[in-house]
């Protein structure tokens, strides 16, 4: 409807009313009634029919611009929209619904049979069975299918849900539609290239192990062979080096894995918390860390947490270690835990040197370092990437806190509550 118009059709329907409304009181108002008055309640009624038609048509109006704009805005989404009437069986599709189909608007959309019938035939039956379940157990899906003869062979996401009465009998079903051929396609781009990354790491990091074993094994049998100073510093460093190289090649390893689909989605079993980090301190094969570093597990023996033993004490771990090679004298180590809400949150709070503003940032990133530890040979930059992952694959988040240099620093998580133990 153009704008310019609305003046002449308004102009036109209150000549109508207003003629309407004369005639009907000349003609059907008492005949011993005053002209003048019976005119008067003419006018008084039309211009009441005018008013209320005026709002009438404005509401139209608006209601045509909003159908407007949402065409509009499903057209930027490749986006539909639709519903049915599950005792009738008639349908309603939105103007870009036919458009992503290629189909003209019509008056009703197809029944049922219909639609299940332009669904491509290897996925036609899956999405029958998806929707039909659905309406029997008054729920809701989300199916992806392709359509039958579809050059483009494009890719749409429809999710669906019923609505019931009162008496919980499904009445309605209701849903959108979306076009998600190019996120199909770039999410199976970028899965691919990770793939070919986690098959890149892996081969290199087994290609570098295989050298590396004999210099681990003979460099300090060498060093033990030799009384010359110069040479035990030489071979000092040489068995620093290849230990750093060691411990890079199998932290690198070690956050491939954590990446693969089995680790991705790891068997979670409910796990005592406290136990489990004491198991991991047990475990920790570096002993000076034990012995030059007081650990304060203060977490209550009674909670529990989902999650998978390996992966969590390889955080537990990781943490632990993190923690005694940034210490100061006479490190402190405190680990708490509170559930709430389901979830249980862990804290890990040293006294170390702690951690500025700009660091906190990137500390969870890939190889990142601090600028005191970019010259360490004893720090990789992924200890902390590797308890992220871990703890993104529990479902949980990890985050760091601290007020700055000499200060120490916390590492909060969460994970998935159990039952009590």
């Amino acid at each position: 409807m153009h704008v310019s118009k609305q003046p002449n059709r308004l102009f036109i329907i209150a000549l109508l009313l207003i003629s309407t409304s004369v005639l009907f009181t000349i003609y059907f108002y008492p005949d011993n009634g005053d002209l003048r008055l019976r005119l008067l309640v003419g006018l008084t009624v039309s211009v009441l029919l005018i008013t209320v038609s005026g709002k009438l048509f404005h509401y139209h109006q608006m209601l045509n611009q909003a159908k407007q704009n949402l065409d509009e805005a499903q057209r930027l989404a490749n986006l539909g929209s639709w519903e049915r009437d599950l005792a009738t069986g008639k349908g309603y599709w939105s103007d870009n619904h036919y458009r992503l189909f290629n189909l003209p608007p019509r008056t009703h959309s197809p029944d049922m049979e219909e639609f299940f019938l332009m669904i491509h035939s290897e996925e036609r039956q899956q999405a029958r069975e998806t929707v039909l379940e659905a309406i029997r157990s008054n729920g809701s899906y989300e199916i992806k299918y392709r359509l039958e003869g579809d050059k483009k062979n494009r890719i749409f996401l429809s999710r669906g849900k019923v609505l019931h009465n009162s008496s919980g009998k499904p009445v309605t079903l209701i849903g959108t539609l979306q076009d998600i051929t190019h996120k199909h396609r770039r999410d199976q781009f970028r899965e691919e290239l990770l793939k070919q990354k986690d098959l890149f790491i892996s081969r290199l990091g087994h290609d570098l192990k295989t050298p590396l074993t004999p210099l681990v094994a003979f460099l300090p049998l060498i060093r033990s062979q030799t009384d010359d100073p110069s040479q035990q510093k030489l071979l000092d460093l040489c068995v620093s080096s290849v230990n750093h190289i060691n411990d890079l090649v199998a932290k690198t390893l070690k956050l491939a894995r954590l990446t693969s689909p089995a680790d991705l989605h790891p068997q979670l079993l409910e796990l005592p918390l406290a136990a489990t980090v004491d198991s991991a301190i047990s475990g920790i094969t570096d002993t000076g860390i034990v012995e030059r570093m007081k650990i304060e597990n203060l977490i209550p023996p009674e909670l529990s947490v989902r999650g998978n033993r390996e992966q969590l004490e390889e955080l537990f771990s990781q943490l632990i270690s993190n923690a005694a090679k940034f210490s100061l004298r006479d490190p402190v180590l405190t680990i708490e835990a509170a559930c709430d809400k389901g979830m249980i949150t862990v804290v890990f709070r040293d006294n170390g040197i702690g951690l500025l503003p700009e660091e906190l940032c990137h500390i969870f990133d890939d190889f990142y370092k601090a600028d005191h530890s970019r010259h360490m040979l004893n720090s990789s930059g992924l200890g902390l990437s590797i308890c992220r992952r871990i703890v993104e694959n529990h479902g949980g988040r990890i985050s760091a806190s601290s007020s700055g240099r000499k200060c120490g620093t916390s590492i909060s998580f969460t994970l998935e509550a159990g039952g009590t133990v």
